[in-house]
């Protein structure tokens, strides 16, 4: 098995899980203490991997421009998916991120001339049916939720596909660790600023909430790092889609740890997802 076959299906188990948990530290917490953890937990190990793999000996300025691009898109995707966490159905909102590989391999297709078998057209589509059916439907009577969610998805999965396309383009001209010390030079303030304004709203600095935050943020650090290894390593139209199989892990913890009751059109969107992520993997 190929080294970025393997750091894509870390990926979508560390992603996955850690969506899973996230739900209740983000009500319990709020969107913008999210951020900050999530930021700050990140900063570490981002700015360790520029440091002891010597990343500043080779930033030339189109690689800057294009680990900028990566940072800002990458940062506003999970602004706006924390604000979706939030206010919607973890189940729904996990599974709906499963479309923002449509605007990644559009991109490489036109911008690095990427090609597609018809074997991948098929896994594409299989996921965004599974996205597209898990954001149509809601819960009925009291277990729904409402659109509130929906806003902030959209523009997560825009910023999230632009994101994969820059991200590839910023790694092949600055190699990772000068990525990822560009990454968290643009990524951390930006969190910082956007989250620390809010931080008055709903939720609390409470024990509990940090102590539930904790697995989760830990996950993410680690997808953090096996994605950018995947998508640097890997064909890019093949390792985004394939990595959008996370959201079922995470239904699949919220179903079945945290009582998280799923529709049948959203069982079914499970299923198309489960699906696609196998073709995409072939």
């Amino acid at each position: 098995m190929e080294l970025w076959l393997v750091c894509a299906l870390l990926t979508v188990v560390c992603y996955g899980v850690g969506e899973g948990l996230s739900k209740e530290p983000t009500v319990r917490l709020g969107s913008a203490r999210m951020l900050v953890l999530y930021a700050l937990g990140n900063a570490p190990i981002y700015a360790a991997w520029f440091l002891f793999g010597s990343g500043w000996a080779h930033l030339p300025l189109e690689g800057v421009v294009f680990g900028i691009a990566s940072g800002v898109c990458g940062c506003l995707g999970t602004v706006f998916w924390f604000r979706a966490m939030e206010s919607g159905t973890a189940s729904v909102v996990s599974g709906f991120t499963a479309a923002y590989p449509v605007i990644t391999v559009a991109a490489a297709v036109a911008i690095l001339g990427a090609s597609l078998v018809p074997l991948q057209i098929v896994a594409i589509a299989f996921l965004l049916l599974g996205a597209v059916l898990l954001g149509i439907y809601d819960h009925p009577g009291d277990l729904a939720v409402g659109r509130a969610w929906l806003a902030p998805m959209l523009l997560a999965i825009l910023m999230w596909g632009a994101w994969g396309i820059v991200e590839k383009l910023a790694i092949n001209a600055l190699g990772f660790a000068g990525n990822s010390g560009i990454y968290v030079i643009v990524s951390t303030p930006l969190y910082l600023a956007i989250a620390l304004p809010r931080l008055r709203d709903r939720g609390s600095w409470d024990r509990v909430g940090i102590r539930e935050a904790i697995p989760s943020l830990l996950l993410f650090g680690i997808a953090g790092i096996t994605i950018f290894l995947a998508i640097g390593l890997g064909p890019i139209a093949i390792v985004v889609p394939l990595t959008t199989a996370y959201p079922v892990v995470a239904i699949l913890v919220r179903r079945l740890w945290m009582d998280e009751r799923m529709t049948m059109p959203q069982k079914v969107a499970v299923l198309f997802a489960i699906v696609g992520a196998a073709l995409a993997s072939l």
